[in-house]
């Protein structure tokens, strides 16, 4: 059966997800995965307003060669791919993608914030035996931070513009941070959370589960149980759980270190060294949000939604 991929245009990483159609109780069988952390969101906020900037096109780009010559190796020769986060709030997006089609033939789709966390509660949900008991699903990633929250009776989504990467940019300028620039980017989680995540904590009363997606969630699993960069995979991964309390005494380990040295640490891998410190407080200020102690960590995510999106209208058409 002919493989399909899936890439996502993210504002910390680009990533990519081949995998083959499956069967009723496992719809995709992963392939390969890749990952490059090319941080498309550099100085989005500080320097340039609002701008993808021309280093990070090229990163970009490179990368994006790359995933294409390999994808076509597997036998894909048209991966989907959609960009996200930083891309979707930028004033020259359309000079990025135009590019992006001029170098190297391929189309993307721009997702708004609501399409990318009705994509990500598919691949979340892809794998799990959800039988409708109520979750609240959320992916954290460089540039913005999609929420579900999902129950037998009801689905709803939001988007709001908190990323490990833009927080970092905005707010962390010190290595390491001082403690009032710590403050501050608490402060700003908290009040952006109260004003725009109420919808979800009324539905959330009463008894429901957190589940985790995105790169600064894996990492902090992997951080926390001791796995090593190269062992990251669905199997390690999906299902672990990582409480509060292991979060903040991480975090407290990690804010007093600079970027370089908290490169020591197992299962942080390069190019998050300095934006896994805000990652921790939106993980640790969502979890006080809904007043949980853990959350449950998943692998499959924007990537599974998307190829699962692309075969349901595939049998619909």
């Amino acid at each position: 059966m002919d493989p399909l991929a899936s890439i996502e245009i993210g504002s910390n990483s680009i990533r990519m997800l081949i995998a083959e159609k499956g069967n009723s109780d496992s719809p995709l069988r992963p392939v390969l995965r890749r990952r490059v952390i090319t941080r498309l969101g550099e100085d989005f906020n500080r320097k340039e307003i609002g701008t993808v900037k021309s280093g990070a096109m090229v990163r970009s780009l490179a990368a994006l060669k790359d995933f294409f010559g390999i994808a076509s190796q597997c036998g894909v020769s048209s991966p989907i791919v959609v960009a996200t986060g930083v891309v979707r709030e930028a004033v020259n997006r359309n000079e990025f993608i135009a590019l992006i089609a001029e170098r190297l033939g391929h189309t993307v789709k721009i997702v708004s914030g609501q399409e990318e966390a009705d994509l990500t509660f598919r691949g979340v949900l892809s794998p799990l035996n959800h039988r409708g008991e109520p979750l609240v699903i959320f992916d954290l990633g460089g540039g913005s931070t999609e929420f579900v929250w999902v129950s037998n009776r009801e689905r709803k989504s939001i988007s709001i513009e908190l990323g490990a990467v833009i927080l970092t940019e905005d707010y962390l300028i010190a290595d390491p941070p001082k403690d009032a620039e710590i403050f501050h980017l608490i402060t700003h989680i908290e009040d952006t959370f109260k004003a725009r995540l109420d919808p979800l904590k009324v539905r959330g009363k009463g008894e429901f589960s957190i589940i985790g997606t995105g790169g600064t969630t894996v990492t902090l699993a992997a951080m926390i149980h001791g796995i090593a960069e190269d062992d990251f995979n669905e199997t390690e991964i999906s299902g672990l759980e990582i409480g509060r309390k292991d979060v903040g005494l991480l975090f407290e380990k990690m804010k007093g270190m600079t970027g370089a040295e908290r490169l020591n640490l197992k299962g942080l891998e390069i190019g998050r060294e300095d934006i896994i410190l805000a990652g921790s407080l939106m993980v640790i200020k969502i979890m006080d949000y809904f007043e949980k102690d853990e959350i449950i960590v998943s692998y499959s995510d924007l990537l599974e939604g998307i190829l699962l999106n692309y075969m349901e209208g595939e049998k619909n058409e």
